[in-house]
């Protein structure tokens, strides 16, 4: 009976203690899948915050390519914790999002200072074109001083050269003659000549540092499995080429980085050209800087016969509402699927 009652409590204590290991270890999980979460939340947040400091210093006119790139891993950083977390990584999850926490901290600090040297070289183009036109109109004032002085000599000169040939009985020649009219006729030549000058001047520095307005846009393209246009799938075979591969460009002409994502989208009907819910299968994201064109391959794989439209469509987030808006950049193509007989 003894023996019994012990191997009965014996077995009892392994139970609690089996159920207190699982308890632990499931608010462990808990904890631990917490923390990750508001990581990768933190992590967004601060790519968010940089991408504004990095446009703000762009704005400015800085140079913020460095910056850019190192938004980008940030993002990769991030999109790799959420996939991971997905999959109940949560402890690598929560270590990439603080690697792209930090990154981002350290790009947010680097726009900042690029944005008080862009401040700077500002302030020193605004000051350069004043500084010119002020030594412009002192050194015409200084023409105009000098010119004067030198026409009143001249005058005294002329004066007495002709006070001489009266007192010699020499009478002086027409051509020579000074009136005040003259004068002033002169005066009113030069003053004209050197405010012209000073015109034309500060014309041309206004329009040498006035940039012509850019064409402002975006555009998104579609290319085939050999990076060319055309010759896209349209027939596909289930189980035989029903998986396929497309490449993406996206191109940046908006005058200033943008922070896209691309939106993959397929709809299925049995009509070409109808209108059709779409569904979201798939996004990719990058930070662009001006003029920079990105390109990516995008796989898909369709299992269901019938018509398809697969559109890919572009997102530019909006930093003042802290939103994306559809760019109106969108390229796509239709396609069929059918089960081989």
């Amino acid at each position: 009976m003894q023996k019994w009652l012990k191997a009965t409590f014996t077995a009892l204590a392994l139970s609690l203690l089996l159920v207190s290991w699982q308890f632990n270890g499931f608010a462990f999980s808990a904890a631990t899948s917490e923390s990750a979460n508001q990581k990768i939340e933190e992590s967004t947040e601060k790519l968010r915050q940089a991408f504004n400091a990095t446009a703000t210093a762009e704005h400015m006119g800085a140079d913020v390519h460095e910056a850019v790139a190192n938004l980008n891993y940030a993002l990769n950083y991030t999109r790799q914790a959420e996939n991971l977390f997905i999959k109940g990584d949560f402890e690598q999850a929560e270590f990439l999002a603080e690697s792209a926490i930090q990154l981002s901290e350290e790009t947010l600090t680097l726009a900042h200072e690029l944005e008080q040297q862009a401040r700077a070289q500002s302030l020193i183009r605004l000051i350069t074109p004043i500084a010119l036109l002020i030594l412009l109109i002192t050194l015409g004032a200084l023409a105009f001083w000098f010119s004067r002085r030198f026409w009143k000599r001249r005058q005294e000169e002329k004066f007495m050269e002709m006070k001489v040939k009266k007192s010699e009985g020499i009478m002086p020649n027409a051509a020579e003659d000074t009136s005040p009219t003259s004068a002033n006729e002169e005066k009113l030549v030069m003053v004209a000549v050197l405010s012209a000058l000073i015109v034309i001047a500060g014309l041309l520095i206004s329009v040498s540092l006035t940039p012509a307005p850019p064409e402002n846009f975006t555009s998104i393209y579609i290319l085939n499995s050999e990076k060319k246009a055309g010759d896209y799938p349209k027939v596909l075979v289930l189980n035989k080429n029903n998986t396929f591969l497309l490449y993406v460009g996206v191109e940046n002409f908006m005058g200033r980085i943008e922070y896209g994502v691309v939106q993959v989208k397929v709809a299925n009907g049995t009509v070409v050209g109808e209108s059709l819910p779409e569904e979201t299968v798939m996004d990719f994201e990058k930070i662009l800087v001006n003029t920079e064109t990105w390109e990516f391959p995008v796989t898909l794989t369709l299992n269901q016969t019938g018509f398809y439209r697969v559109s890919f469509e572009l997102w530019l987030y909006d930093e003042m509402n802290t939103v994306f808006i559809y760019s109106g950049s969108k390229s796509g193509l239709w396609l069929e699927v059918f089960s081989e007989t």
